[in-house]
C-alpha cells in the first residue's frame, strides 16, 4: 500500500461518499477528501494545480451520473483540458451497460465499479490503482 495517498471521492450522494470513505480507512486509506459533483471535484483538482505541490490526487473513485457536471465531463476535462495522465481514476457508478462501461474506459478510467459496492471490490480496486500508478510512472 502506499502510504498517504491522495483520494478524492466525487459523488452526489452523501452515503457513498461516506461509505467509501469508511472503507477506504478500514483498509488503511486516510488523506481522502469527498465532492458532490464534478464542478466541485475541477476545483479541487485546480486548487492542487496552483498550489504547486506535490499532492495531486492519485485516485479518483467518480460516479458517472451528478448534477452540475457528470463523471464523464469531469473526467474528459481532467485528462484532456488539464492534461493529467499520471492519476488513477475509478469509475463508480450504477450504470452496468457495456457502452457507459467503454465510454468511461475511452475516456481515460483506470477501473469500473458497479454500485451497489462491497468492501472486498474497493480494496481489490485500490490494489489495480496502485498497480496502475507504478505502471504509468515506469512510462512517464
Amino acid at each position: 500500500m502506499i502510504d498517504n495517498l491522495p483520494i478524492l471521492i466525487v459523488d452526489d450522494s452523501l452515503i457513498v461518499r461516506q461509505t467509501v470513505k469508511n472503507i477506504l480507512a478500514e483498509i488503511g486509506y486516510n488523506n481522502v477528501c469527498a465532492v458532490s459533483n464534478g464542478v466541485e471535484a475541477l476545483d479541487k483538482v485546480k486548487e492542487k494545480l496552483s498550489s504547486k505541490s506535490d499532492d495531486m490526487f492519485k485516485v479518483i473513485f467518480l460516479d458517472r451520473n451528478m448534477p452540475e457536471m457528470d463523471g464523464l465531463a469531469f473526467l474528459k476535462t481532467f485528462r484532456n483540458d488539464l492534461n493529467i495522465t499520471d492519476t488513477a481514476v475509478i469509475m463508480l457508478t450504477a450504470y452496468s451497460d457495456q457502452e457507459s462501461i467503454i465510454a468511461a474506459l475511452e475516456a481515460g478510467a483506470a477501473s469500473y465499479i458497479i454500485k451497489p459496492v462491497p468492501a472486498e471490490i474497493i480494496q481489490k480496486k485500490m490494489g489495480i490503482a496502485e498497480e496502475w500508478l507504478a505502471q504509468h510512472k515506469k512510462n512517464a
